[in-house]
């Protein structure tokens, strides 16, 4: 938040060194731009003990302002505009006090961004003066982080871009955390000799799509001696046969993304074109995460995805392996490919 003396050093910047200048953009905390042509005023005063800013008008407007609510002033000239700005996501798994969004600069205004990202606090309105991330100076869609959240707390995010004409905001999304819930059934005799290895596997896989995912789903989980390896259906089931090499927790997640889409659905199929991952939340997740390319299989059938798939044991060499899977497979499948988590 702007103080008085600031906004006034602003004001008077404006008139005495921005000769170009043809309006007075006041940028609200609410993301509203007030536009005021610098011809027409007359005075700018306060009242109310400084609390209030009072711009006076040719065609005798009386403009009152809470100084609480304006968040910077700017000159304005007629080429340019702000920025077009789109929230566009923000994913509700927070680990670790970070979770992260997705942002389009869809309009530069005219003029070259000098700065963008995303914002949070915990009211309603964040703007720059709040926590902020930034990403680069350049149009178009982009990934954010956010960091430093409190997991008892929810949030509001907006991503927004500043350029020649000043900072504009994104639509405010609500970040409510949340978690997953994500069970299964077990149908195999529990005497049988492989039974705690695989409920060991099983329990540490929903272990690890509660925490990092946001899915639903109580999973019907057998045993059939023809499977070579295990194998899975769209929200249908869950199947393992008798090699229990495959037992472990990293085939159970495989098979768990499966389950909830990966390269069972066609609106997955649909954005991995020509072997690379088309949406925008997964792709940029996954280059953060492992600095790779996301990629998969060619061609019109494409099952499988890498890196993170899983797909092979050495691609598991430590717990990290296993949570950035899940917050991939969340990215790609409820993010991008906008299937259901329940």
């Amino acid at each position: 938040m702007r103080t008085l003396h600031s906004l006034f050093f602003a004001l008077l910047l404006l008139f005495s060194i921005n000769a170009t200048a043809t309006t007075l953009n006041l940028h609200r905390t609410n993301s509203l731009i007030q536009r005021i042509q610098l011809s027409s005023i007359v005075n700018i005063t306060t009242d109310n003990q400084d609390s209030t800013l009072v711009i006076a008008t040719s065609d005798h407007l009386i403009l009152r302002i809470p100084i609480v609510e304006i968040d910077s002033i700017t000159y304005g000239e007629a080429s340019y505009a702000l920025p077009g700005v789109t929230t566009l996501s923000i994913d509700p798994m927070v680990q670790g006090g970070k979770t992260n969004g997705l942002v389009d600069i869809h309009d530069d205004g005219g003029c070259p961004i000098l700065e963008r990202g995303m914002v949070w606090a915990a009211h309603s309105y964040p703007t720059v003066a709040d926590y902020k991330f930034s990403a680069g100076v350049t149009s178009g869609k982009f990934y954010t982080f956010l960091s430093d959240l409190d997991p008892e707390r929810n949030y509001y995010v907006r991503g927004f871009a500043t350029n020649c004409e000043g900072t504009a905001y994104g639509e405010t999304i609500k970040l409510e955390q949340k978690t997953g819930n994500v069970t299964y059934n077990l149908a195999v005799d529990p005497s049988a000799a492989f039974y705690d290895q695989l409920k060991q596997a099983l329990d540490s896989a929903c272990y690890y799509y509660n925490r990092y995912t946001t899915f639903e789903a109580n999973i019907y989980v057998y045993y059939n001696e023809g499977i070579p390896t295990a194998q899975a259906s769209y929200r249908g089931s869950i199947g393992f046969g008798p090699n229990t090499s495959y037992m472990w927790v990293g085939t159970v997640m495989h098979e768990m993304a499966h389950y909830f889409g990966s390269g069972t659905t066609q609106a997955w199929k649909n954005l991995m074109v020509n072997g690379v991952w088309q949406g925008a939340a997964g792709q940029a997740l996954c280059q953060e995460l492992t600095g790779q390319t996301l990629k998969g299989d060619g061609g019109t059938n494409p099952i499988h995805y890498w890196p993170t798939g899983i797909n092979y044991r050495n691609e598991v060499s430590s717990v990290q392996d296993l949570i950035e899977h899940a917050r991939i497979v969340q990215a790609m499948l409820v993010e991008d490919a906008k299937i259901p988590n329940k």
